[in-house]
């Protein structure tokens, strides 16, 4: 090769990697990481690493929170920072809380203390038990989520999960901030009906999801009538934001069913498919799922042992029974059947919230004049009712007269296993999973 012609060559190569280091120290750090690990950068020992997945507990209350609370937290830290520092942000202290749950990979590091705990689950990692949330971290899917909690709760605890994903509803409270926050955002919450529940605008990822609200008795002040300005206290009845909104649900009954079979054989298999076989319907609030649970159950697990159990059931209506109520269909929020006779009776939970402009919650007189016109025995109960083990036996009582049905008296035994189901699933459902 002519001395020319290699000079030149020689000129190029090192006018390009010359440059090198240079180019080396303006690349962000991750595609460097990449180049030397395909699974890309690896936390140092007690580095925050958000490439983990948030799971069981953890990602329960994530999936808890409405999105429009959910847009109101900017996005996690760094991972640089620190698991510390990133423990101290808005979304964690708020709605994660600590310590966080992961899940790694088989042969990773174990971290267990008060800020973050890692499990071992393959199951719970793959691309397709997973998605990315806008707020910076992986989460595992609803599924995946509920399998996963399956090793930090009680087995009754999971079934309530499993109905909250399953049904049209959650439980979320949030701070007072965002309680400010969401006011802003939506003076006219209140106003709003079930009717644009899942109604979307441009601007929107995901239907926003209706709060249920109570009636609430306060005192005002009001300037009394006359030429000396005086204060009356006057009592006027107004609105609150309850803990209970409503939603899609985020898994479908059915596909509950075949993950349970489906990792019936993994670690936690059992449990986890047991409380899936409790669940037999799509839910509409907390209290439905506990008449549900004490009708349905077996006695020997506390219930009154009704089997042919069907839950928000879809009654046509005659002709007659339409013009009642308005519509042409209704739902029974629990359809108790004797299929011998064709008989059914029906139970309407009656919760203390209502949701919009004053309408209760799927559950006006019309609607039970209606069924009542068609023959059903329809039995309105509240939450102090299911509380009460005298009245509760007195509506099983009932409905087993009325659907002729034997009705056999509970034994010592299961009146106490009664009364620790009663406790459990009349509980305060925001403390599940905490």
């Amino acid at each position: 090769m002519p001395m020319a012609a290699f000079q030149q060559i020689a000129s190029s190569f090192w006018s390009v990697f010359g440059q090198l280091p240079v180019l080396i120290r303006m690349m962000p750090r991750q595609i460097i990481g990449h180049a030397r690990n395909p699974h890309g950068p690896q936390p140092k020992p007690g580095e925050a690493h958000m490439d983990e997945i948030v799971c069981a507990n953890t990602a329960f209350r994530y999936w808890r929170c409405p999105p429009q609370v959910r847009d109101l937290y900017p996005r996690l830290s760094n991972s640089e920072d620190g698991w510390r520092t990133l423990s101290q942000g808005p979304f964690i202290t708020d709605v994660l809380k600590t310590p966080i749950i992961t899940t790694t990979e088989p042969g990773g590091v174990n971290y267990h203390s008060g800020l973050r705990t890692t499990i071992h689950c393959g199951d719970a990692s793959g691309v397709d038990s997973t998605l990315e949330t806008a707020l910076g971290f992986r989460v595992t899917n609803p599924l995946a989520t509920l399998f996963t909690m399956a090793r930090f709760v009680s087995q009754t605890d999971l079934v309530l999960a499993m109905y909250e994903f399953c049904g049209w509803f959650s439980v979320f409270e949030p701070t007072a901030a965002a309680e400010e926050e969401l006011i802003k955002a939506d003076d006219t919450a209140q106003d709003s009906t079930t009717e644009s529940l899942f109604e979307l605008d441009e601007s929107q990822d995901e239907a926003q999801w209706k709060r249920v609200y109570a009636r609430e008795k306060v005192k005002e002040q009001v300037n009394a009538k006359g030429t000396i300005v005086q204060k009356k206290t006057k009592e006027i009845t107004k609105l609150k934001g309850t803990s209970l909104w409503m939603r899609r649900p985020l898994i479908e009954l059915h596909e509950l069913h075949e993950y349970a079979r489906k990792m019936k054989s993994r670690k936690w298999g059992v449990k986890f498919y047991n409380a899936a076989r409790m669940v037999t319907g799509i839910a509409a609030s907390p209290l439905e799922v506990a008449g549900i649970l004490l009708l349905s159950l077996p006695r020997s697990r506390g219930g009154a042992g009704f089997r042919n159990v069907f839950v928000n059931d879809l009654t046509p209506l005659t002709a007659s029974a339409q013009i009642i109520a308005g519509q042409k269909v209704c739902y029974g929020d629990i359809v108790i059947v004797n299929p011998t006779l064709m008989k059914a009776g029906i139970v309407e939970i009656q919760g203390e919230v209502i949701h919009g402009s004053g309408a209760v919650l799927d559950h006006d007189a019309k609607r039970m004049t209606a069924l009542q016109s068609m023959g059903y025995d329809v039995f309105l109960v509240t939450h102090d009712m299911l509380n009460d083990a005298e009245q509760l036996d007195a509506i099983v009582r009932s409905l087993c007269s009325r659907l002729e049905l034997r009705y056999r008296c509970k034994t010592k035994a299961q009146k106490a296993t009664e009364m620790e189901l009663r406790a459990n699933v009349l509980c305060n459902w925001l403390e599940i999973g905490r």
